[in-house]
């Protein structure tokens, strides 16, 4: 390890060189997002918000597709790092330089998603794609979120090209070997419109470029509401232990918009 890289051996991502992106595809975005952007502004990190006001079409247009034309504009810009976070169901935690040494410590050059609390993968509840990404990875934690996640930028690129790539066989009938023929004899193109369940093909077949979060060293889903987040920490009995993340992700909590925003604002979660 030396003063400019990690542990691992990877590129320390700072304030200079790491960026916080959304997508805001909502003609109300600053409603919807009011959450986010109040959690952003009381531990100081600084959000780019893409689409703002533009339509939103579905998952995979706005989070996948039109976010690589984007972020492929950061290229050459110093940017190394990039943190991609749902814009109407997310809150910071800790502070952004506690966040950064928080990916500091973990990086090992793949890209860390969230890891979801259910059952089974959503949305396509595909057991053969569970195996998948269970053999691929040796782990049973496969049920990867795509709320949150932050990697080096050439290898978020990378995947996002796979993910178009990988839809594109979808729609047009000619999957390649592996789990992608299998999902197409099983559900054919059902889902290929969503970002998550394309990154999770993406990890069955490249579980050296992704991982997910399962430790909760940095990401979290919340499945209630506590009055205090650390009541969460280190509780394992806790449906949504946090364990030491440093931002928390709601799919199911934010349907009510209102209440999310309004828990937001009400908590400041002191350590």
């Amino acid at each position: 390890m030396t003063n400019n890289t990690t542990k691992n051996s990877q590129p320390i991502a700072t304030s200079e060189n790491t960026v916080f992106v959304t997508v805001a595809a909502y003609q109300d975005y600053e409603s919807v997002t009011a959450g986010l952007r109040k959690s952003a502004a009381d531990y100081g990190v600084s959000l780019i918000f893409y689409d703002t006001d533009e339509k939103w079409h579905n998952f995979y247009c706005n989070k996948i597709e039109r976010l690589h034309e984007h972020l492929t504009r950061l290229r050459g810009t110093g940017t190394e790092f990039v943190f991609f976070l749902d814009s109407r169901d997310t809150a910071f935690i800790e502070p952004r330089d506690m966040i950064l040494a928080k990916f500091n410590a973990i990086n090992d050059g793949r890209m860390i998603f969230n890891q979801d609390v259910l059952g089974k993968i959503w949305p396509s509840h595909n057991d053969s794609l569970a195996h998948a990404i269970e053999e691929a990875t040796g782990s049973k934690y496969t049920r990867l979120n795509s709320g949150m996640y932050v990697g080096n930028i050439e290898t978020i690129l990378k995947i996002q090209e796979l993910a178009i790539e990988l839809r594109r066989e979808l729609k047009e009938g000619c999957p390649r070997s592996g789990i992608l023929k299998t999902l197409y004899q099983e559900i054919g193109s059902q889902h290929c419109d969503d970002d998550q369940h394309l990154y999770q093909i993406c990890l069955s077949y490249h579980p050296e470029l992704i991982r997910i979060d399962s430790e909760k060293e940095l990401f979290a889903v919340l499945m209630s509401y506590p009055q205090n987040i650390r009541e969460c920490s280190g509780n394992p009995e806790r449906h949504d232990v946090i364990n030491n993340a440093a931002i928390v992700h709601s799919p199911w909590l934010s349907c009510n918009q209102a209440e999310w925003n309004e828990w937001v604002f009400q908590n400041r979660w002191e350590r």
